[in-house]
């Protein structure tokens, strides 16, 4: 079988029922490891090992990466190099200026490569579930950026003179502000942790989801025999386009994530609104 299409289908290919039915696309099989024999859950556990798992590949690429820096670099440290300077010079340098974006650059570049690494985990064979897929674990960096930026800010600015400038908007009318105090303040410190998390969360479910039905799809046909041999092709090639597509938004997510992080940086670390 293409190895792509068995990346796709084997998310769902062990959900047939214990008497050999067929049991349509859940929530349960996708983001969770199945019960134990014995009906004990350890469903929990499996975004955790995939986690800490990715946290050791990152570690590790980055070691390595930079274990033997030479002028000449090597394949590895040019990747390694690559996905740095990648951060550093689109993101960090170009959001928040060269001093500030060259203080940021490690951590935007960390925060990046993290949410890649645990968004790719979704299409890779035997593990097949995006970490970002579990809502608790986006809330846990939209809660770190949350802190990090307010604290920055808090920092410069003083408690009280960071408040006002993410919540006065200078030039307008002195009888705006009793409408716009209130909605600066709920768009810029209380709702963006929250939109910064659904977003991340939702494009993960989702296309998560959607692969899972396309291979689902193609299972439920080959099961069914005579005329499901010639349509499992449609579900099937939907399956391969899914999986690059997903591929395409693993990346995509990691740097909006990233940016938005850098552009909430940037504004707290400016000086006017």
């Amino acid at each position: 079988m293409n190895p792509v299409l068995s990346a796709a289908t084997s998310i769902l290919a062990a959900e047939g029922s214990g008497d050999g039915g067929f049991a349509p696309p859940s929530v349960e099989h996708s983001f969770f490891f199945d019960r134990l024999s014995d009906g004990s859950v350890i469903a929990s556990v499996k975004a955790m090992v995939l986690l800490v798992l990715g946290v050791i590949l990152i570690i590790a690429f980055f070691l390595a990466s930079a274990r033997k820096a030479a002028v000449m670099p090597s394949k590895m440290q040019f990747a390694g190099e690559s996905m740095y300077g990648f951060v550093r010079n689109g993101i960090a340098i170009e959001v928040l200026g060269g001093t500030a974006g060259k203080k940021w650059a490690g951590f935007l570049a960390s925060m990046f490569t993290f949410v890649l690494v645990l968004n790719l985990w979704g299409i890779i064979p035997f593990a097949q579930m995006p970490v970002n897929g579990h809502f608790a674990i986006p809330v846990m960096l939209a809660a770190l950026v949350w802190v990090v930026y307010n604290a920055v800010g808090i920092k410069k600015h003083g408690f009280l003179g960071y408040l006002k400038l993410q919540t006065v908007i200078p030039g307008v009318m002195p009888a705006m502000h009793i409408l716009l105090i209130p909605i600066e303040f709920l768009s810029n410190i209380l709702l963006r942790p929250f939109t910064l998390a659904v977003r991340l969360f939702a494009n993960m479910f989702a296309g998560h989801m959607l692969i899972g039905v396309a291979a689902t799809g193609t299972i439920f046909l080959l099961q069914q025999g005579g005329v499901g041999y010639a349509l499992f092709v449609l579900p099937a090639a939907a399956s391969i386009f899914l999986v690059f597509f997903e591929l395409l938004i693993c990346a995509l997510q990691a740097y909006v994530f990233t940016l938005l992080t850098a552009i909430y940086l940037e504004g707290s670390l400016a000086d006017s609104h």
